[in-house]
């Protein structure tokens, strides 16, 4: 399969992650750069949250369920606006000359943002695609190349699990490896939507590459561009860098595509600065729009519901895409919510008795909240499991430090023009009273790095596995705004130093005509082509083997383009509704999404049950212990699949399948087909009218 031949896939995904929470955001008020950037943050927790009560109301899952959860929620938010405004419902010919005066307003003016400043978006957005794009289709070669990784399995196979059982619920996902409870499905849903118009075998592959590419180049620039413009206003500079800028960091988001592969961490940090902004307009309603100067005006609209929805929208988004990225907006967003905090308590002596009580009232409300999250992340027992992950050092103390200043984890090499960008933002911000919290955000984010990557383990890293590239991760989220923020200072004092020349030539020469001043926004554009220049296309050699390192050459092969076509030629032999039993160490776990015919091992690892247990220590004595058909009848299995073991070899917990070996050897097992070391068998010894140990 080709890319070009995958772009109507593509622009589907993008439609998925973006028009249902953009009709839900333009409902409750949203325009512009606002609208788009919080679109994907409700559009996955709609398509995550409809998924988990379609479930629970028994509703087969397809694209009709989240489709109707974004036309009720937008209705619940008209509505709520109506009531919190009580705003009278006006005829129906008041209503279309409003909007249609309105719509005049928004084309004249260019809406919140002014023309030029969304022109600059787009164009931030178009340059981001096409770099991102050039490294992606580089490093992963196909669209329907095989993820060579650990977690690709389990993925790939939730996937499957989805499709075949029309249940896409957070609460039953985990049932593929028997793990009762809660597992983030967001990333899932949003391929299995992707899926049905994907064509041949290997769909669900595609469907995947193509979601992590949309989350990649549309999700994260989005939502950083959303982030900067909360900070800055309508900068068409920062507009123009933010989307560009944000692809320039190796730890997040090309790591993440290739490490694990850690697809719902993914998703869940490419939306982290997007709730962060809508966490600092809450936290400090000043960002929001100013009547007094228009100039300076915010991204949302007046009104609560415009400017809480987003918020109320970010915790499930999070939630349902991995809880890794909500335990990350929690510590980036301590910092803005302190800082609007402290404002209102100042602003609140200033305005009388009342108000000062209701401020100070908040005081508790928001330290009980902030006790109780540290606990759960910290101390509750609840995460003791995620918590005990140990790994060891990467790096020493000074030698991680020095990773998070200059944006090279695990010894990749130093982004110098991301990291300079970042600190020259870091002392801009520090002077603004609208982005002075952005820094110790960031310093948050690597403080927490450095403890990840020089510690085996940590309490305070420990809801993160102790994982240093998870945290790694969060340091973009801080940094690449920071980095538009470097850049548009920059460029201003570039354009300081040329007005001051100018004048100087001016006077030095008054018969020389005066030059023209240039436009800050123009020398952005030639800031940010000056650093892709500069930095090699933002890194993109860096880029792109990070993406070939697991879909070109891999070092640890998990499924090889010969086995891979057993698979698929398997899986033309094999009935629709055959259980095939196999070792899931040697690759043939990747029948399922290749063929849709269910494997009974799905995963590396697993809460495997007592039947699956027995299947695969005695399964080669089905023809003699009546105990291992009875296993086979519960479990439906009536076919083996038989490889080498390949991944991470010599791995000790693949030899935990001995029932699977020398079948050749073993009675009741017919063999169907074989290539090299691949053999399929379908088992006869269960087989009714057969008896068993005879």
């Amino acid at each position: 399969m080709s890319w070009l031949s995958a772009i109507p896939l593509v622009l589907l995904a993008a439609a998925w992650v973006t028009l249902p929470g953009l009709g839900v955001g333009v409902a409750a008020g949203l325009r512009g750069i606002a609208a788009w950037g919080a679109a994907p943050l409700l559009s996955v927790g709609l398509i995550a949250g409809s998924a988990v009560a379609g479930s629970l109301l028994g509703i087969p899952w397809s694209g009709a369920v989240p489709i109707a959860a974004a036309v009720l929620a937008a209705l619940l938010v008209v509505g709520t606006r109506r009531l919190v405004t009580r705003r009278p419902l006006l005829p129906a010919p008041a209503r279309v000359r409003e909007r249609a005066v309105a719509a005049w307003a928004t084309l004249r003016t260019g809406g919140p943002d002014r023309r030029w400043t969304g022109l600059a978006a787009f164009g931030g957005m178009l340059i981001a695609w096409v770099l991102g794009f050039r490294a992606a289709i580089s490093g992963m070669d196909r669209p329907d190349a095989l993820s060579q990784t650990f977690d690709s399995n389990f993925h790939y196979n939730a996937v499957a699990r989805i499709l075949n059982t029309s249940d896409a619920s957070s609460l039953t996902v985990g049932g593929l490896v028997n793990s009762p409870g809660f597992y983030p499905s967001a990333w899932h849903d949003v391929v299995s939507l992707v899926v049905p118009l994907t064509p041949g075998p290997g769909e669900i592959v595609v469907a995947s590459n193509v979601v992590a590419l949309v989350t990649t180049l549309l999700i994260w620039p989005l939502s950083v561009l959303l982030l900067v413009r909360t900070l800055v206003g309508r900068s068409a500079g920062a507009a123009l860098a933010a989307p560009v800028l944000a692809l320039g960091f190796i730890a997040f988001p090309w790591t993440l595509v290739t490490y694990g592969a850690l697809w719902p961490n993914l998703l869940g940090v490419a939306l982290i600065p997007a709730a962060l902004a809508t966490v600092a307009i809450a936290a400090r309603p000043g960002l929001g729009p100013d009547p007094a100067s228009p100039a300076r005006r915010g991204p949302y609209p007046p009104g609560r519901v415009a400017r809480w929805l987003p918020v109320a929208a970010a915790v499930p988004a999070l939630g349902f895409a991995h809880p890794n990225a909500l335990f990350g907006l929690v510590v980036v967003a301590v910092p803005p919510v302190l800082w609007g905090l402290a404002g209102a308590i100042r602003r609140s002596f200033r305005s009388g008795l009342r108000a000062n009580l209701r401020t100070l009232a908040t005081v508790p409300v928001v330290a009980a909240v902030g006790a109780g999250l540290a606990w759960f992340m910290f101390v509750s027992p609840i995460l003791d499991g995620i918590r005990g992950y140990y790994w060891e050092p990467q790096v020493g103390l000074l030698g991680a430090a020095r990773n998070a200043l200059l944006h090279s984890p695990d010894g990749n090499d130093p982004a110098w023009s991301i990291a300079l960008l970042t600190v020259v933002g870091s002392i801009v911000a520090l002077r603004r009273s609208r982005t002075a919290w952005l820094v110790p955000s960031h310093v948050l984010v690597c403080t927490l790095y450095i403890i990840g990557a020089s510690t085996w383990s940590s309490v305070w890293t420990g809801v993160w596995y102790n994982d240093a590239p998870r945290i790694a991760a969060l340091v973009p989220v801080t940094a690449a705004p920071l980095a538009a923020l470097g850049l548009v200072a920059l460029c201003s004092l570039a354009r300081r130093v040329a007005c001051v020349a100018r004048d100087a030539l001016t006077r030095a020469a008054p018969s020389v005509q005066t030059l023209p001043q240039p436009r800050a926004a123009v020398l952005v554009a030639v800031g940010v082509l000056a650093v892709v220049v500069t930095s090699g296309g933002l890194y993109q050699r860096a880029h792109i083997d990070q993406l070939a390192g697991i879909y070109q050459t891999p070092e640890q092969v998990l499924v090889g383009p010969e086995q891979a076509q057993f698979l698929r030629y398997a899986g033309e032999l094999l009935p629709p509704d055959a259980v095939v039993v196999q070792n899931p160490w040697a690759g043939t776990a990747m029948l399922w999404p290749l063929t849709d015919r269910k494997v009974l091992f799905p995963h590396l690892t697993g809460v495997w049950s007592e039947d699956q247990l027995l299947i695969a220590d005695r399964l080669r004595d089905a023809s003699t212990d009546p105990a291992v058909c009875a296993a086979v009848a519960e479990t439906g299995v009536g076919y083996v699949i038989t490889a080498p073991p390949t991944f991470w070899e010599p791995d000790p917990l693949a030899s935990n399948w001995p029932g699977l070996d020398d079948l050749q050897d073993a009675d009741g097992f017919e063999l169907l087909a074989e290539e090299g070391d691949n053999a399929l068998w379908r088992i006869t010894a269960c087989d009714a009218g057969r008896v068993v140990g005879s």
